[in-house]
């Protein structure tokens, strides 16, 4: 009777040994699971923060950009408002010489015909008193003929040469009108002041002024639109920015983090691609950029 109770109780003892060495095992695959999860949470922390952190560096960089241009177009502006009353200032001084020289010329003008006035009036006395003398025909005819010379003077200086300076002016204005060049229209628009002051009843000086003033009307709406222009695609492009950004934030998937930094890096470098909005189709292809003209802010 002592044999099958001895094997009865190894056979207990075998069972809780192998109850042991299950339990040990598994305890170590739980441990072993744990340690993976703990590794892969540890990881996807670490690309988490990372992920971060880059984010964090790039905001901190658009900002510094953002600012630098904000400053360049505060600047460009106070350039452009120094350079505007620079001009306003030349050009005050040069109306005031041109109303110098024209208070000049007038009086001269005046001081002129005075002294014709007075030659004539004495030589209407020598005329009487040699009436009265009876004075020689020849001396007559000799006094005739300085004062058609004296009046052929006065009416040259009044009227025949500022009419023909003025033409010169506009001549001249309608030259820089079928220039190419801003300034050249500027110039124009001074010949065209000359032209005014020396003879206003020219018919000439509307058609040319006009196609002056319609040329420079013209550039300032083209230069307007491509600003707008400009300023509405660099919006835009931000708000791709902000918007790649946002996502990258909330995405989990390796690939999908990819790929939207891929697309987020092509808007960075000038070259955009079509937003992929929550793994959708790709949205419409994106303006090409065109060559900056020179002298337009905030170009690209």
């Amino acid at each position: 009777m002592s044999g099958p109770h001895k094997n009865g109780a190894n056979g207990s003892m075998s069972e809780q040994k192998e109850s042991s060495v299950l339990f040990s095992l598994k305890e170590l695959m739980s441990l072993e699971e744990s340690r993976i999860k703990e590794e892969e949470d540890a990881k996807k922390k670490k690309t988490e923060a990372e992920t971060a952190a880059r984010l964090d560096a790039e905001r901190r960089s658009r900002e510094d950009e953002e600012r630098k241009l904000r400053d360049e177009e505060e600047r460009r502006r106070q350039d452009e408002l120094r350079r505007k009353m620079e001009e306003a200032q030349v050009e005050a001084a040069k109306h005031a010489e041109i109303e110098k020289c024209k208070l000049e010329e007038q009086h001269r003008l005046q001081m002129e015909a005075v002294a014709q006035q007075q030659a004539h009036e004495r030589q209407i006395q020598v005329i009487q008193s040699q009436k009265r003398k009876g004075a020689h025909p020849g001396l007559l005819a000799g006094i005739g003929v300085v004062l058609l010379l004296a009046i052929g003077a006065i009416v040259f200086f009044v009227v025949i040469k500022p009419a023909s300076d003025a033409k010169v002016a506009v001549a001249t204005a309608k030259t820089k009108s079928e220039s190419i060049a801003r300034t050249d229209w500027e110039e124009g628009l001074k010949f065209i002041a000359i032209a005014k002051d020396k003879d206003p009843a020219n018919k000439d000086i509307t058609t040319v002024e006009d196609a002056l003033r319609q040329k420079i009307k013209d550039d300032d709406t083209v230069k307007a639109t491509e600003v707008a222009r400009l300023a509405a695609e660099k919006k835009k492009a931000d708000e791709q920015i902000a918007d790649l950004l946002d996502k990258l934030k909330l995405a989990k998937d390796p690939a999908e983090m990819k790929k939207l930094q891929d697309e987020l890096d092509s808007l960075k470098n000038g070259k955009p691609k079509a937003v992929v909005s929550g793994g959708g189709p790709t949205g419409p292809a994106p303006v090409a950029k065109r060559p900056c003209p020179p002298g337009v802010p905030l170009c690209n």
